[in-house]
């Protein structure tokens, strides 16, 4: 399995961070390359992405959700992958994610992304890591 990890710091607390990251469905809108989620159980989940010019599906549940500290989740059909978001206060009302995913593509299709995965996910990441502080900033309770 390859593993590519990636880790920011948000402007919020760790429980406003949790709230967000921990909604599934939040990443259709935090995420360019997110076509499609659909809830299929309560902790279960169909991602349709799009990813290096193909189309990919995979269901996933959610195996962890410990508010607002850690939340990860593994695949239970399509690319086999797994990930988790560990979250730490990072002082003055900032938290730090660590963010790391875990994958296994078939030979023909590694091939082709393993050239463009590490960055493409730093930017999947940036992207939503950015995504994300705007709707806390915009969410952020008024003084």
């Amino acid at each position: 399995m390859r593993t590519i990890s990636h880790s920011t710091s948000l402007r919020a607390e760790p429980d406003r961070v949790f709230e967000l990251l921990s909604h599934v469905p939040n990443f259709v809108d935090l995420c360019d390359h997110v076509e499609h989620i659909e809830r299929l159980g309560d902790d279960c989940y169909r991602w349709t992405i799009r990813a290096a010019g193909m189309r990919m599906g995979f269901d996933v549940e959610v195996c962890s959700a410990i508010a607002p500290e850690h939340f990860a989740w593994r695949s239970i059909r399509g690319i086999h992958n797994r990930g988790s978001y560990r979250l730490t206060p990072d002082g003055e009302g900032h938290t730090r994610v660590d963010f790391e995913l875990e994958y296994k593509l078939n030979p023909i299709l590694d091939a082709a992304v393993r050239r463009v995965a590490q960055s493409l996910v730093e930017r999947v990441s940036g992207q939503l890591m950015d995504r994300a502080q705007q709707r806390l900033d915009a969410q952020a309770p008024r003084a």
